[in-house]
């Protein structure tokens, strides 16, 4: 559960020790293992974060966002910026969960276990130039990058929740391309 708390964001590191019991964990139901490159991250290389305002993006209620931490900046910008996540999250992390804490403590938790499902889709396992899975040279640990969605939605979200787990959105999708189109039909 999200702390109760007024500050704007706060550290949800239990979420990821969370993740690890359950979607990371082979012997758990609800193991995924499409999660299995992300295994040997630790808390502080993906962290997760509460966000205590909430966040609109094209009318709609953002529930989660991950994000690959860059830096761009140079100077006391860029070390403005990694103290920020120093104080906050004890370092700077590879990738960043953010999670609407207000969703979080009123949804059911099969809504949860899908939308942390769903967030962890966005970090996927890095190809080389060849099309391969790329690989730390150092820790042998797998690359990763940063995903899209597959449509509205990751195949995975759907195939293991269902299409309508947040909203009618999707299912209406399905509906409406089983009546083959209006031009094709």
């Amino acid at each position: 559960m999200p702390p109760d708390t007024s500050a704007k964001f706060a550290e949800a590191s239990e979420v990821y020790l969370w993740v690890h019991e359950t979607l990371f964990n082979p012997n758990h139901d609800w193991h995924n293992a499409d999660h299995n490159h992300l295994v040997d991250y630790q808390v502080n290389e993906i962290a997760f974060l509460w966000a205590n305002i909430p966040f609109e993006k094209a009318g709609k209620r953002i529930l989660g966002q991950t994000e690959k931490v860059m830096i761009d900046a140079g100077g006391w910008r860029k070390a403005r910026q990694e103290m920020w996540f120093e104080d906050m999250l004890g370092a700077k992390p590879d990738f960043l969960i953010t999670l609407d804490a207000e969703f979080c403590r009123e949804c059911l938790d099969m809504q949860f276990l899908a939308l942390i499902d769903h967030e962890l889709y966005h970090i996927g396992h890095a190809t080389d130039n060849f099309g391969e899975l790329a690989f730390n040279r150092d820790t042998g640990r797998p690359k990763l990058r940063l995903v899209s969605h597959d449509v509205e939605e990751f195949h995975g979200i759907t195939r293991r929740y269902g299409a309508n787990i947040f909203d009618d959105s999707l299912q209406t999708m399905i509906d409406l391309s089983q009546l083959g189109g209006e031009l094709n039909g």
